[in-house]
C-alpha cells in the first residue's frame, strides 16, 4: 500500500500544518507535496525557504469572509508559482460565496482568474463553488485543460445556485477585460477607492 502524499494546509495568515497521517518522517527529503491554501501570504512565506517544484497537487480555496485575501495578494502567489512550481499535476479551485450574507467572494474577479490562468498544470483542473459565466472556457483556453465541476450534473441543486450567481456576469470576459469593476469584488476591497467612499 502506497503512503499518502504529504499534504500541507495554509489556512492561517501565518504558519501551516500537516494533514493528519500524511506528515513525512523528520529525516525524509520532501520530493512531492499536496498544498491546500486559502491564505496566499502564508504559502509565500513557506516558499521563501522551500522549493515550489515539490508541489504536485494544489488546492485553492477562495474564501468569502470579510478578511479574505484580495485578488492582488492571490496574483503575487500565482506569479511565483507560474515561474517556480513546474511539476503541478492537479489543480482544484473552489470559489466560496455566502449570498445570504452578501459575501460575494472572488468568483467575479477578473484579476483573480487571469492570475490563476498563468499556472502550469499537467493533468487535471477541477473547479467548484460560485464563479462567473466565462471562467471555465477562459481557463480551458489558457491552461489547455477542460475544467470539471463535479457538483454540476442533471438534477443537482448546484446548477440553479450557480446560475443565480452568474446572472449579470455575461459581459465579464477575461479575454477582453483586465480589471475588476466596483461590484466584482467584496466592497471592503474598494475602501481606498474615492467612488466607493461616496457609495458607502
Amino acid at each position: 500500500m502506497m503512503n499518502p502524499l504529504p499534504c500541507m494546509f495554509f489556512h492561517r495568515q501565518e504558519g501551516w500544518s500537516w494533514q493528519k497521517g500524511t506528515e513525512p518522517a523528520p529525516d525524509d527529503l520532501l520530493q512531492s507535496v499536496a498544498i491546500n491554501v486559502s491564505q496566499p501570504v502564508a504559502l509565500m512565506t513557506w516558499l521563501e525557504t522551500n522549493d515550489a517544484a515539490v508541489i504536485s497537487d494544489l488546492t485553492v480555496f477562495v474564501d468569502a469572509t470579510d478578511y479574505a485575501p484580495s485578488p492582488q495578494r492571490w496574483c503575487l502567489l500565482f506569479d511565483k508559482l507560474q515561474r517556480e512550481a513546474t511539476k503541478i499535476q492537479d489543480l482544484s479551485v473552489y470559489w466560496d460565496a455566502e449570498l445570504t450574507c452578501y459575501r460575494v467572494g472572488l468568483g467575479k474577479s477578473i484579476v483573480f482568474v487571469r492570475g490563476l490562468a498563468q499556472l502550469k498544470v499537467e493533468r487535471s483542473l477541477e473547479i467548484g463553488g460560485q464563479y462567473a459565466m466565462h471562467w471555465p472556457r477562459y481557463l480551458e483556453e489558457k491552461m489547455g485543460l477542460k475544467p470539471v465541476n463535479k457538483d454540476i450534473f442533471p438534477g443537482s441543486p448546484w446548477v440553479g445556485i450557480l446560475r443565480k450567481y452568474q446572472r449579470g456576469t455575461e459581459s465579464r470576459n477575461p479575454r477582453f477585460n483586465t480589471e475588476d469593476g466596483i461590484w466584482d469584488v467584496p466592497r471592503r476591497m474598494h475602501s481606498t477607492n474615492p467612488f466607493f467612499l461616496l457609495l458607502s
